[in-house]
């Protein structure tokens, strides 16, 4: 298996992720340009994705560099390959050698502490196999199930220690107003080597207001508490309690350490309306469910988008092609709005928005291409 796998990579390596990326043409777009907002499938490339730069500690296949970028998805349901900073993990990567090199969460390889890849680099570095290595595949009888049972919950356990020596964690309380509803909200652990913003480490907000990661790699990170209703997010505050991002502390994390002293106070943020109008040249094909308008925030909000809104253009009063939509609880930043539509041949023009201390009225267009 070591050996199909091998050749059925473009380029092999031991790494460490030194810098990760959201790459996203959408982003790119200047405001104001035509952009299709046909479903994603359609165009696989143009997809959200992650740019992950990997320091070279070990190459086994391709060309000789001590650094490689790997593309993979955001994670969350898209397949992408989740890496933790400041470990080395064994990448096994396909693509073109001198295009973008591809990684998904069912790519071989992994954390190189994990014993379930040390059969993998047994083989790339040429060591002598051991006889666990050379077992053949067959079926168990009902003994053998339970001693492999009690085998994977060994190595799972032992995979656990091994992984807590090279992390750490941070605990610590949320000082924070209670909502109805029992929303404790949620605490952000984002790297300064960059984060997926759906696949990033985040903690529940417990009951008693305590909260504690999972176990982070090594470097340094800003802590974000975030809460949200039915409408979308109600508080954005960064540790120790402010709203900008350059304003926040950073916490360093260590090997083997627990940060447990971390208090977070959280303070009443003022939301303000962000109002507007869809325009569309021809209505036909949209119903109640196939366009919707996003606020994406620009200040490092970890979400694909802040505020999202369904826009039913079915009816013919007033308007038959111009619908209103409104936003009554938008915290202050900087975002971008953009209309989403299922279906093929719709454009759109994206337009950027400043909330600080007044309502905003904002006009978005959708366009058919026939």
């Amino acid at each position: 298996m070591a050996k199909q796998e091998e050749t059925g990579s473009t380029v092999i390596f031991e790494g460490t992720p030194e810098r990760f990326d959201l790459q996203w043409d959408f982003l790119n777009v200047k405001p104001g340009e035509w952009i299709p907002t046909e479903n994603q499938a359609v165009k696989p490339d143009e997809w959200p994705r992650m740019r992950v730069n990997f320091r070279v500690q070990r190459l086994y296949k391709g060309e000789a560099r001590p650094e490689i970028q790997i593309i993979t998805g955001l994670g969350g349901g898209d397949c992408g390959a989740i890496f933790a900073p400041g470990l080395s993990f064994l990448v096994f990567a396909s693509g073109s050698p001198k295009g973008d090199l591809r990684v998904s969460m069912c790519s071989p390889g992994g954390w190189v502490g994990n014993s379930s890849v040390d059969t993998e680099l047994r083989y790339l570095r040429k060591e002598r196999p051991i006889a666990r290595d050379l077992e053949a595949v067959r079926p168990l009888t009902a003994e053998e199930c339970t001693t492999q049972e009690e085998k994977r919950r060994h190595d799972f356990e032992e995979y656990q220690r091994r992984y807590a020596a090279v992390t750490g964690k941070i605990c610590g309380t949320v000082a924070a107003e209670k909502t109805r509803g029992g929303n404790t909200g949620m605490v952000s652990f984002l790297s300064l080597a960059g984060y997926s913003p759906v696949a990033h480490p985040t903690a529940t907000v417990n009951a008693d207001r305590s909260f504690c990661s999972q176990p982070l790699g090594p470097g340094k990170y800003y802590l974000q508490f975030t809460r949200s209703s039915e409408e979308g997010l109600t508080s954005a505050v960064y540790y120790p309690g402010v709203s900008e991002r350059n304003k926040a502390a950073v916490i360093e994390v260590n090997a083997g350490q627990t940060q447990s002293d971390v208090t977070f106070n959280v303070p009443v943020q003022k939301t303000y309306s962000v109002r507007g109008v869809i325009s569309t040249n021809d209505k036909s094909g949209l119903n109640a469910t196939s366009v919707y308008v996003s606020l994406v925030s620009l200040d490092g909000v970890p979400f694909p988008a802040a505020y999202t809104k369904p826009i039913n253009f079915e009816g013919s009063f007033p308007l038959p092609k111009m619908k209103y939509f409104d936003f009554e609880n938008v915290l202050p930043g900087r975002y971008l709005a953009y209309v989403s539509v299922v279906g093929q041949g719709w454009y759109t023009k994206k337009e950027e928005l400043s909330v600080t201390t007044h309502m905003r009225f904002i006009s978005l267009q959708l366009m058919h291409k026939k």
